[in-house]
């Protein structure tokens, strides 16, 4: 009886998985495909253009290109805190404005029920095998090692140039 229970619980426990079997749309359209990412780290930052951390988007665009070899930045419009008041369409163009070139999403939700699919992947243990984490403000960070597994979370707080990301990035080579 106990194998059977531990058989069972196994079967119907969610199935940890790598960033890599996921795709999702981009805010231009396209296809965002995590696989072509393989064998680099990832950062997730939930923006915002009308957030108080806005400015964050050159750094982040400055860490890409500094690190374009190894990195890949995902940036994830969202609206959960009230100051994404943007069309997907109008990103686009303020995003080119910035002169941002590393992937954007759609815009979605990232937290509670209507989160989107990477935002539950990573918020949840069962899923990522690495930590449970909630998003509790625009342009926080997550970082995804080069085997596309969840290995840091960071605050909106952290700019995306400092000690603290740069040492995370060498440290997950």
């Amino acid at each position: 009886m106990k194998v059977f229970l531990i058989s069972l619980l196994l079967f119907c426990s969610p199935k940890v998985v790598t960033i890599y079997s996921y795709t999702i749309t981009g805010c231009n359209g396209s296809d965002i495909k995590f696989n072509q990412f393989r064998h680099k780290k990832i950062l997730l930052v939930n923006i915002a253009s009308g957030s108080a951390q806005a400015y964050q988007l050159q750094q982040l665009q400055q860490l890409q290109s500094q690190h374009q070899d190894s990195l890949i930045i995902v940036g994830f419009p969202s609206n959960s805190f009230g100051n994404e008041p943007k069309s997907d369409s109008e990103l686009v163009v303020y995003l080119q404005q910035q002169g941002i070139s590393f992937p954007v999403a759609m815009k979605s939700s990232v937290r509670g029920t209507e989160a989107n699919a990477i935002y539950r992947w990573l918020g949840s243990k069962l899923y990522n095998d690495a930590m449970n984490a909630d998003v509790d403000r625009d342009f926080q960070k997550f970082l995804v090692d080069s085997r596309g597994r969840l290995v840091g979370q960071y605050d909106s707080s952290i700019s995306p140039l400092s000690s603290t990301i740069l040492n995370a990035l060498h440290k997950y080579e």
